[in-house]
């Protein structure tokens, strides 16, 4: 949605984000102190995401606490403590958490101008300690394309350090990288079936993009989540490894990189049925053996493996 987002039912204008969570982390999303925007809407559907109200355009509803109350739906889509979610899929008005607001039903999705967001990072200066600033996460960011460049072009012109966190999906991507003072991306599996098997999206413009950012962009930080019966073995450590090798290859002199795997875990498995989702990701515990063998790998190979 490059031109508009949708947000409450409506479309909204591009000067706007809808964001469903932010806060503060260090070292994780980017250097130093951050303060992290969570950007919703998300064009893959990856099985173990740990954001799933996250994934959807519109913010969802989630059923955070059980019976649910039957009073707080008007239109009887809560009926005997649970919600029909088939009734209320069409609802504009959201009264449930509008106007009779409760404990049992939220949504997290709140849009804002990108003014106000910029407004609140400058305020939260004294916060960006180590080379701290602001990351814009998700969902997928770059699925608010037009509002993250806008708020992007914000912060560089208060001199606020900038990162994104992207799956590299996004054909406009490049056209972002001077405003991202650094860039973190996903490479989630070297063949591109598997890829889109697990995900709904194939990795080919995903090898584009990251090609042009070790080209092209001064600090980038590649990130590889390990998933059992995904990309753990012998087979995806070799395919892992041909790629990354071809990038040093390709990449001018001075191309450089930084690689994080991120071992699976099952912290935001809740939130999928909340969202009234189905959590489809079974047996994706990786063994810390495993992760040790992807960096030793890669170590060997002459890259700089990093934990965060």
């Amino acid at each position: 949605m490059n031109e508009q987002i949708q947000g409450g039912g409506a479309a909204v204008p591009r000067e706007t984000l809808t964001v469903f969570q932010k806060g503060f982390n260090y070292s994780q999303d980017g250097p130093g102190n951050r303060l992290i925007y969570h950007l919703q809407g998300c064009n893959m559907a990856c099985r173990w995401c740990a954001n799933p109200e996250g994934m959807p355009a519109r913010p969802p509803l989630m059923a955070v606490k059980s019976p649910l109350l039957d009073a707080v739906c008007p239109h009887g889509a809560v009926r005997d403590g649970v919600l029909d979610r088939a009734l209320c899929r069409g609802c504009v008005g959201r009264e449930c958490v509008t106007v009779h607001k409760n404990d049992g039903l939220v949504c997290r999705g709140e849009t804002v101008a990108v003014q106000k967001l910029a407004d609140e990072a400058d305020r939260s200066r004294g916060m960006f300690f180590d080379g701290g600033g602001v990351t814009l996460t998700g969902g997928e960011p770059t699925c608010q394309f037009d509002g993250v460049r806008a708020l992007l072009t914000e912060l560089k012109a208060r001199g606020i350090s900038t990162a994104v966190e992207t799956n590299g999906t996004h054909p406009g991507l490049p056209s972002l990288f001077p405003l991202i003072d650094t860039l973190i991306m996903d490479f989630k599996h070297p063949d591109d079936q598997m890829h889109k098997a697990f995900t709904g999206v194939g990795n080919g413009l995903i090898r584009q993009n990251v090609r042009r950012a070790v080209r092209a962009h001064p600090r980038v930080q590649l990130r590889v989540p390990l998933i059992g019966g995904f990309n753990v073995g012998e087979a995806e450590l070799e395919g892992f490894l041909a790629f990354f090798k071809g990038l040093k290859a390709e990449g001018p002199a001075g191309a450089d990189f930084t690689l994080e795997f991120l071992r699976y875990h099952e912290f935001g498995k809740p939130k999928w049925g909340q969202c009234g989702l189905e959590y489809r990701m079974e047996n994706g515990a990786v063994p810390a053996a495993w992760v040790g063998r992807y960096e030793e790998a890669f170590r060997r190979a002459g890259f700089a493996v990093v934990r965060t």
